[in-house]
């Protein structure tokens, strides 16, 4: 018989489903109410399976989806001696290679030993400065957080032949930081060199202004430098960072520490000679240069804001 017509097909006693022990070979529309059957070997389809309900399954091996995929425990990318991709349940991922995307949101953070590509897009990251100025004592301005940054105007020779503290007209700049700062870098680069044989002078650093725990010109009593040389010059790279402890307490007067910066404040050098006329030194100013006379040296200031880490 090569062929059986019949509507209905049941057991023996017509009461249960037939038992197929050789299976079945469907040519054509298979249509069931419900299926329930574990298939031990592979089950190959040529054509598309549409399921309308769920679909529960373990260890499988290639998943192709146009929709969502959701998963009880997590879900792993790669192959089994090594896992390249890993989704936890909790929504963190774990990955041992690249991962690309054009668009990434994330709540909280990113830890990575290896960030690739240069970032130019990236934002809300710190890293730790938070703002920079910096050029020469040549009167120019800058724009920055609190507005117009102002450099020194000099071009010129300074000498400084008084026993009294008179500032050192490089260093003047007024100030402030942008919000979320920490602490402030000062930077003064200037070159002194002596006036009659030899030079011995004395440099302290002030920070003027109110607010802040500031009241007018303070100095910053650890700051106190000497400089000395005998027919020669130096360039002096001076250097002082002021720590914002961001507490509402007072102004610290040693290291120049502030409970805040919302201030403009004005930071500058003062200087004197040891004693004597024979002590007195020169600045932005070689001594010699190229077996005669002597060439200006224009300084510079470098202003940096740093905020935390990230």
């Amino acid at each position: 018989m090569s062929k059986v017509q019949a509507n209905t097909y049941t057991d023996q006693s017509g009461k249960g489903a037939p038992n197929l022990p050789h299976g079945a070979v469907v040519t054509g529309v298979l249509t069931a109410t419900s299926v329930s059957q574990t298939v031990n070997g592979n089950v190959t389809v040529s054509g598309n399976v549409g399921i309308s309900g769920t679909i529960t399954y373990e260890d499988a091996t290639d998943i192709d989806s146009v929709g969502i995929v959701t998963a009880r425990s997590g879900i792993k990318v790669g192959a089994h001696a090594g896992v390249g991709l890993t989704i936890f349940s909790d929504g963190s991922i774990n990955s041992s290679g690249i991962i690309t995307a054009s668009n990434v949101s994330v709540a909280s953070s990113v830890t990575a030993t290896t960030f690739h590509g240069n970032g130019a897009n990236l934002t809300g990251f710190s890293s730790g400065v938070l703002e920079r100025v910096s050029g020469q004592c040549d009167g120019s301005t800058r724009s920055c957080s609190f507005g117009t940054f102002t450099f020194p105007t000099v071009t010129a020779t300074q000498t400084i032949d008084f026993n009294s503290y008179t500032k050192l007209n490089s260093s003047e700049i007024t100030y402030k930081p942008p919000s979320g700062c920490i602490g402030v870098m000062y930077e003064h680069h200037y070159l002194q060199s002596w006036n009659t044989s030899h030079a011995i002078q004395h440099h302290k650093l002030y920070i003027d202004g109110a607010g802040d725990g500031i009241s007018g010109a303070t100095e910053i009593t650890y700051t106190r430098y000497n400089t000395a040389e005998t027919y020669c010059g130096a360039l002096i790279m001076f250097r002082w960072y002021f720590r914002i402890r961001n507490d509402g307490g007072s102004f610290t007067t040693t290291t120049g520490a502030l409970p805040s910066w919302n201030n403009n404040h004005t930071i500058y050098i003062k200087t004197r000679q040891y004693s004597g006329g024979n002590a007195c030194p020169k600045f932005h100013q070689t001594s010699y240069w190229d077996g005669e006379g002597s060439v200006f040296h224009q300084p510079s200031i470098t202003i940096t804001a740093y905020g935390p880490t990230t």
